[in-house]
């Protein structure tokens, strides 16, 4: 995946911001909400650019996050990205100055829960796999995206099953969070 590769749908800011908007729009607080909203927003997205994408359920069967595989059509080293999808609880609602899952851009600044951690990195991770797809055939090694939605608890769900994973089949050399 070392090599320089060219755009081909030009600035794609927008399209990620908007991804990240829907994102936060779906409260994940860990242990609060329902992941099945934020998930549906993801599952939706990648489906609809015919990205190959899969549940990772944990040792007991729950859902721990969404995992992106990119295949190079040579074999290499693979490149890991990972982003949280679940976040922290909203704490006080009326210390916020704006709703937490507002989604908005207002002066450049997008808000709500996840847009620093780590929602608007998942939806950049995501566009980063949409961009390789295409030309994956003439790539070295490969590209995984993980998705995890189990991180604010502190079980890092997510991570642990693709730690299991890489130890069986997928080959895993470098991992950026």
């Amino acid at each position: 995946m070392s090599e320089n590769l060219p755009t081909t749908s030009g600035d794609g800011t927008a399209s990620v911001v908007e991804l990240a908007q829907e994102l936060i729009r779906r409260p994940s607080r860990a242990g609060i909400d329902d992941y099945g909203p934020v998930l549906g927003v993801l599952e939706g997205w990648l489906a609809s650019r015919a990205l190959p994408h899969r549940r990772l359920h944990d040792g007991q069967g729950q859902v721990a996050g969404l995992l992106v595989e990119i295949a190079g059509g040579r074999p290499g080293p693979w490149w890991t990205v990972d982003a949280c999808i679940d976040t922290a609880p909203y704490g006080d609602e009326a210390a916020w100055s704006f709703p937490p899952d507002s989604g908005d851009v207002v002066d450049g600044w997008l808000l709500g829960r996840g847009a620093a951690d780590s929602k608007l990195a998942a939806a950049l991770f995501c566009h980063l796999a949409a961009e390789l797809h295409p030309r994956a055939a003439d790539l070295t090694g490969g590209l995984a995206v993980l998705l995890d939605i189990d991180e604010h608890t502190g079980a890092f769900g997510g991570a642990g099953v693709l730690t299991e994973l890489t130890h069986e089949f997928l080959q895993v050399s470098w991992v950026l969070c």
